[in-house]
């Protein structure tokens, strides 16, 4: 027979382990804690990701290219006299003059079009596109010349596209469908425009920002890949060997 101490030291044992709702709540054999290095490297890489990601676009350039900064400000009048005078020596090639479907005119680069699959089709948004292919070479212009312009010039850039785009779907057929594809057009651009801290649009700008983007993605993997280990339910107890299976008839020994 056990002894009163014993058994009243089960039953403190036994309401410890007790939940509010009177269910014992054993702890799990198997889950561990993270060790301290990988929730630090998660912890790290988080930081850095989230420092790259958040990077702000750099202050006003008190230098910017003067002629680009008034090209920029033409852009809605397509005046192609304002074309800084360099600009073919520089970017190797002539702009032109081109309208739109309510007969705006726009200067844009003639070999330019819509850097998305289809292009648009089948709305006709040849003339935008290669007017905002235009706007972005005077961002290059610029930063060739030294002077980068500031970063609303992009902004400016890509609201006047998503302005044409939408003067083309007022002459479509089909407004709708029209509207729904320059929304997407929209997104896109505004999605590279942030990843390239609206700067000049050249294969290095967006490389700080991206980086960023996929090491949260990694981050973000990791941390529920090991959520999901932790959480599996661990097997207690001694695991039961399988019955060996005895024709009729065969002795035990």
């Amino acid at each position: 027979m056990r002894s009163r101490p014993r058994l009243a030291a089960l039953a403190r044992l036994s309401a410890e382990r007790a939940g509010p709702d009177g269910r014992s709540h054993l702890p799990s054999a198997g889950r561990r804690p993270l060790p301290g290095w990988l929730r630090s490297l998660l912890v790290l890489g988080v930081g850095i990701a989230a420092a790259l990601t958040v990077a702000t676009p750099g202050n006003a350039q008190a230098g910017a290219d003067a002629a680009a900064t008034h090209m920029i400000h033409a852009l809605p009048a397509g005046d192609l006299a304002a074309v800084p005078e360099d600009f073919p020596q520089v970017m190797h090639y002539t702009p032109g003059t081109a309208r739109l479907a309510d007969g705006s005119l726009r200067v844009i680069n003639p070999t330019g079009s819509c850097s998305v699959p289809g292009e648009g089709r089948p709305f006709d948004f040849a003339t935008a596109c290669k007017a905002h292919d235009f706007g972005y070479d005077l961002l290059r212009y610029a930063q060739r010349r030294g002077a980068p312009l500031d970063p609303t010039a992009r902004a400016d850039i890509d609201l006047l596209l998503d302005h044409d785009l939408r003067v083309q779907c007022v002459a479509d057929s089909t407004p709708a469908s029209c509207d729904a594809t320059v929304a997407l057009f929209a997104a896109g651009v505004g999605f590279n425009s942030w990843r390239q801290v609206s700067g000049p649009p050249v294969d290095t700008s967006g490389l700080p920002r991206t980086a960023g983007l996929v090491l949260l993605a990694l981050a973000g993997g990791g941390c529920l890949v090991t959520a999901r280990s932790r959480l599996l339910p661990a097997r207690s107890g001694p695991r039961r060997r399988p019955r060996r299976f005895r024709r009729p008839g065969a002795s035990a020994g």
